[in-house]
């Protein structure tokens, strides 16, 4: 018992020792749990520690895992090299983590949309850990969602892909409680419709605008507004655009940039105030204009000389804008993307297809299987009980009077070999002699069920048998024992049965084999051990008869 208590005792410590060597560094849980509330403070935690410091390679890949996030979250275009992530991505991928290695896709993904601009080689890790999330993991399926919408706003206009993702993504964020993330994927949803559905777009703005408010977000509420303003020139609401947009500029943000400027003054300019328009087109630091910055450019200056009557310069910028818009429109990546999550979804699918066929196949093999083995059985035990019932309808017919001279003859030798054969003889009287309605099958079965086989190694009743057959036949067991070796007990246990001149089916019924053929197969594997001529009956019945002849000559030589 003592040595048990030792045994439980060690296995508990080791099991502690290794727990303690598998568990979390306390610094990476800590800039884990501020990741999302306060990244720059995740940040710092994670530079001060020292890698060399880590005590095991899964602290060493959480660490570069969390280290890569931190830079992302505070500044996407701050983003380490590939190499910080990679150690997690081999670590968790083999470890089995499936939150590590999820993100470690996702910031992998992320690394080809900001460090190279790749997006098509974004998306695929993207995709990647999109199959490798849980269903229940909302934060990273929030991410994921969000980075993909984000690359098809970016890279692919006017596609309902970018709309779908934006609001899986809203809803994740919903799920999670996370009113921030909620507020930017509503905004982004907003966007997307103000092309298509410019009342629903306006719905969307409105929970923004209200999320923003309720988060006491300025820099928020400022894009909402703005974004708000652009929705009404497009919808040409040219005063509801002015005055959104000068509500927006008049909110103290640092997000004001020059599309900002360039709506407030073409909605100006299409009211007829071109001085006011001019003069806030001329507040845009034209230098830093991106390709839609220039769009918007060159049609507020066409709307600036249409209000001032310069129809020339407003053909000539028209030409302009409308060219520019045809460049932005024709975008490689757009087709590339669509392409490659077609692609990937469809191989997909295709591989659940098939792993879904070769279970079913495999289902229908085995099924198919399992009803044919038990077509079988239930044909083998009906067929069995058909064998068994024919024996019973042929020993019907046998003659009885044979075995109760039988039975009388054993009576006069031992009464105890009597009374064990007298037992099998009953059920014999019972089945020949017709005591049941000769229809009901099923009621001999039973009656001969009754009967016990006749077990080879019951040698108490063997060795009886055995006397008296050669009390009766001048020691032909004996003759037969010595003068065959090769014969095992079943084998003379056989034979006694046929020198008592029981008829196959009688054998059968005793044996409980399942037809005649079976006695037959028996009487000649027998026959061919003794090696003799003809059949076994023919010489059971030649050494009875020698032995006949001797018994009546031992008689008259008595007389």
């Amino acid at each position: 018992m003592r040595k048990l208590l030792y045994i439980i005792l060690i296995s508990v410590l080791m099991s502690a020792v290794m727990s303690c060597g598998r568990s979390e560094d306390k610094r990476l849980v800590l800039a884990d749990s501020l990741m999302w509330k306060a990244p720059d403070s995740s940040l710092a935690i994670l530079n001060a520690i020292n890698r060399d410091s880590l005590t095991s390679d899964e602290n060493r890949a959480y660490h570069a895992l969390l280290l890569t996030q931190a830079r992302f979250r505070v500044d996407y275009y701050d983003y380490p090299s590939d190499s910080i992530i990679n150690t997690a991505l081999d670590y968790f991928g083999d470890n089995h983590n499936r939150e590590h290695y999820t993100r470690s896709l996702l910031y992998k993904g992320a690394y080809y949309e900001f460090s190279t601009n790749q997006p098509v080689e974004a998306m695929k890790w993207y995709k990647q850990a999109e199959e490798n999330a849980d269903t229940t993991d909302y934060r990273n399926l929030a991410q994921i969602n969000m980075r993909m919408a984000i690359l098809y706003f970016k890279h692919y206009a006017g596609n309902n892909l970018d709309l779908e993702k934006f609001k899986k993504a809203a809803y994740y964020y919903k799920k999670l409680r996370d009113k921030r993330m909620t507020l930017v994927a509503t905004m982004y949803v907003a966007n997307v419709y103000r092309i298509t559905e410019r009342d629903t777009s306006k719905l969307f703005y409105n929970q923004a605008q209200a999320l923003a408010i309720e988060l006491r977000d300025s820099n928020q509420l400022f894009q909402c507004v703005a974004e708000k303003a652009l929705l009404y020139l497009v919808d040409s609401s040219y005063i509801d655009a002015k005055n959104c947009m000068l509500q927006a500029l008049s909110l103290s943000s640092s997000s004001v940039e020059n599309s900002h400027y360039f709506i407030l003054s073409e909605a100006y300019a299409n009211l007829g105030f071109a001085d006011s328009a001019e003069y806030y087109l001329n507040k845009a630091d034209l230098n830093s204009c991106n390709s839609y910055d220039s769009v918007m450019f060159y049609r507020t200056r066409k709307e600036i000389a249409l209000a001032r009557g310069d129809f020339a310069n407003a053909t000539q910028y028209e030409k302009i804008y409308l060219n520019l818009s045809d460049s932005l429109e024709y975008n490689k990546e757009k087709y590339a993307l669509s392409q490659f999550e077609n692609d990937f979804d469809s191989k997909r699918i295709a591989s659940k297809r098939k792993e879904s066929t070769t279970w079913r196949t495999l289902t229908f093999a085995l099924v198919s299987f399992f009803v044919l083995s038990l077509i079988i059985l239930i044909s083998f035990h009906f067929k069995k009980k058909r064998d068994y019932l024919k024996l019973i309808r042929e020993l019907r017919h046998d003659n009885f009077a044979h075995y109760e001279q039988f039975g009388n003859s054993i009576s006069d030798f031992d009464s105890g070999l009597s009374e064990a054969m007298g037992a099998k003889l009953k059920v014999f009287e019972e089945i020949m002699t017709g005591a049941y309605n000769p229809q009901q099958d099923y009621k001999s079965n039973e009656i001969a069920h009754r009967m016990t086989p006749i077990d080879d190694n019951d040698t108490r009743f063997w060795n009886g048998l055995f006397a008296y057959l050669n009390y009766k036949h001048d020691g032909i067991m004996d003759k037969i024992s010595s003068q065959f070796p090769q014969l095992t007990v079943p084998d003379l246990n056989f034979i006694a049965l046929m020198c008592c001149d029981f008829s196959s089916t009688a054998i059968a019924v005793c044996k409980r084999y399942r037809n005649i053929d079976s006695v037959r197969s028996r009487r000649m594997k027998i026959r061919d051990k003794m090696g003799i001529e003809g059949t076994l009956t023919k010489y059971l019945e030649t050494l009875k008869t020698t032995a006949i002849d001797t018994n009546q000559a031992n008689g008259e030589l008595n007389e």
